[in-house]
């Protein structure tokens, strides 16, 4: 990878980017009220099922065969991207998820119009809805950047999002929260070169729970997080 792919792959998936990722709690909100996620630990064991084995993993699927159809051809095979994102939007566990993922997804790809790269993919084609990992994935790909890098960092701006959600509502000290992070590296790593290389066979979580804390924060009582 080049070093300016590197840098705008930094740039991408910093938290400073404007997607509003910050207000999106993934269920995390719910399982904290619930008394479920009380300490570094939980936090812990939590997110690395969520990145593992349930919305993580299927992001993670999703962005691998993303980067690979956006790069049949000129403009991308934006019939096969069209497909590959109303299979993403019909994975989501709920109202929540779908609105999360479909927020961020447009959110991003509005910021990443500032590089002229990203117009090479007919995005209005896809649907009026996008889903965060396919655009991730085929941007990823216009940009020039290593699949595996790509894949990794995805995965770990959306645990470190987690993680600091729940820094603020337990609340966790930076220490312990930073502490979970480092944690969460070699499972973000793992799961994206388990990714590589699978078919949408592969699809399909168990973190059933944290998909029900999701549905149950639709009627949460009082919220912080929009998700």
């Amino acid at each position: 990878m080049s070093l300016t792919a590197q840098l705008r792959l930094q740039t991408f998936l910093n938290a400073s980017f404007p997607i509003g990722a910050f207000t999106c709690s993934h269920g995390i909100e719910t399982a904290i009220q619930d008394g479920r996620l009380h300490d570094d630990s939980s936090c812990l064991d939590w997110i690395t099922t969520i990145i593992s084995c349930g919305s993580g993993w299927n992001d993670a699927v999703l962005m691998h065969h993303a980067y690979h159809v956006a790069g049949a051809g000129l403009h991308g095979n934006t019939e096969a991207l069209r497909e590959l994102n109303s299979l993403a939007l019909a994975l989501q566990a709920g109202q929540e998820r779908w609105f999360e993922t479909t927020t961020l997804g447009a959110s991003f790809l509005a910021a990443a119009q500032a590089w002229p790269q990203s117009a090479q993919i007919q995005w209005h084609e896809l649907g009026d809805e996008l889903a965060l990992p396919v655009v991730i994935g085929a941007l990823g790909r216009m940009h020039d950047m290593e699949k595996d890098a790509l894949l990794a960092s995805a995965l770990q701006s959306t645990a470190s999002n987690m993680v600091w959600i729940a820094t603020r509502l337990i609340p966790l000290g930076q220490s312990k929260s930073l502490g979970i992070i480092a944690q969460l590296e070699l499972h973000c790593c793992a799961v994206a070169l388990k990714a590589i290389g699978t078919s949408l066979d592969d699809l399909g979580g168990c973190a059933v729970l944290a998909d029900i804390a999701s549905l149950q924060h639709e009627t949460l009582h009082s919220r912080v997080c929009r998700t």
